[in-house]
């Protein structure tokens, strides 16, 4: 009975691990080529994902092209965090573009990438009233890292008065949608608060 237990066990394991590893289906990048080939632009989403996976990332930025060409909006973002990376200025300006297409689609992701690149400014001019708006943007669609930064522009006062109840609000729902950080802010914040008060 305990080694049919076991085995079950194993089986339980192996399985969730293998749901949460990869939302790539199981075909071969031969059989995704095709089907890509085919225009099944899902399936050229997948095949770029396997060639980044692998290393051949100019077969990957082919991939993905024609996906996101094609409304794959997921495509678009991963695109652009290639060009993104690239030391071109003129490829990380099409990554700007790229995700403002994932970002006007409603892709969480893009609307956090476009809103990282005006929070940092290196690739185009720095501006964090267009970065809050694409937080608070990608927050909406449920990106915890954007509900998190928003909280900080809120607690620093950046560009915004400060505000210590969004601030709460925001890294609050960050950590509902699981973003350890957030917990970790909203704890912090909530304590300081609470001793504030006591002080007084």
């Amino acid at each position: 009975m305990r080694k049919i237990t076991l085995i079950l066990f194993i089986i339980i394991i192996f399985s969730s691990i293998s749901f949460a590893q990869t939302d790539i289906p199981v075909r071969s990048i031969k059989q995704l080529e095709t089907e890509c080939s085919n225009n099944d632009f899902l399936a050229c989403y997948f095949a770029g994902q396997l060639f980044q996976d692998s290393g051949l990332i100019l077969s990957a930025v082919t991939a993905y092209k024609k996906a996101c060409g094609n409304k794959i909006y997921e495509a678009c973002v991963k695109l652009g965090r290639l060009y993104k990376g690239d030391y071109n200025k003129t490829m990380q300006k099409e990554a700007v573009k790229l995700f403002s297409t994932a970002c006007d689609n409603n892709i969480a992701s893009g609307c956090f990438e476009l809103a990282a690149i005006y929070y940092q400014g290196e690739i185009i001019r720095k501006s964090l009233k267009k970065a809050k708006k694409l937080y608070e943007k990608a927050c909406s669609l449920q990106n915890a890292s954007s509900c998190y930064n928003i909280g900080i522009i809120y607690q620093k006062g950046l560009k915004v008065e400060k505000d210590i109840t969004k601030a709460l609000e925001y890294f609050n729902k960050s950590c509902s949608l699981k973003f350890e950080k957030g917990c970790l802010e909203y704890e912090k914040l909530l304590k300081s608060l609470t001793e504030t008060l006591k002080e007084n």
